[in-house]
């Protein structure tokens, strides 16, 4: 029984909205806490509105734009990491016909969030944070070309969403970046 107990615990953070109830992560550190909050409202059909909160700020529709593009499905949320902490969200949403989502996390030096969209068949597998640059890694199978390659996002600071992607054969090396595992 108490097996049974901790497997349910464990899967907890990607079956958060399947009670309703909305799940927060706090992306600050120890001393300055960031949290924010996915939750959701205004059922349409079989789908739900998702909305996303950022610290004090208003809520805001979970994709931007019109609460409409943010109603969704089968979306998963986890609050991921250790010392660097991030929230991950995937889901199949109305306005897109495909699964898309992002990785938020919070910079600490800066003081603001970082949020790195993506729109892929598979979910992230990793996140590699580092100096220079945020990588998002897909692990094979999620695209034709990926059967048995990696997909990289490659976030450079201050392009907002202007990133590159390459297919690579291995995983990134860890050297320089902390590197978080994505369960979603």
């Amino acid at each position: 029984m108490k097996f049974i107990a901790m497997s349910l615990l464990a899967l907890a953070p990607s079956l958060v909205f399947a009670g309703g109830k909305a799940s927060t992560c706090d992306l600050g550190d120890s001393k300055r806490p960031q949290v924010v909050r996915v939750s959701h409202g205004g059922k349409i059909g079989s789908t739900d509105i998702y909305y996303l909160r950022q610290g004090e700020a208003a809520a805001q529709p979970l994709l931007g734009g019109e609460a409409e593009d943010s109603r969704g499905s089968d979306v998963r949320v986890q609050c991921i990491g250790g010392k660097r902490r991030a929230l991950a969200v995937m889901g199949d949403f109305m306005s897109a016909g495909y699964p898309q989502g992002f990785v938020l996390t919070y910079d600490t030096r800066k003081k603001s969030f970082e949020r790195f969209n993506f729109a892929e068949k598979n979910a992230p597998g990793w996140l590699y944070s580092g100096p220079r640059d945020t990588l998002l890694v897909f692990p094979p199978g999620g695209r034709l070309q990926t059967e048995h390659r990696y997909l990289v996002y490659r976030f450079a600071p201050g392009a907002g969403q202007d990133n590159t992607e390459e297919i690579v054969e291995a995983l990134p090396k860890a050297d320089g970046y902390e590197v978080i595992k994505i369960g979603l």
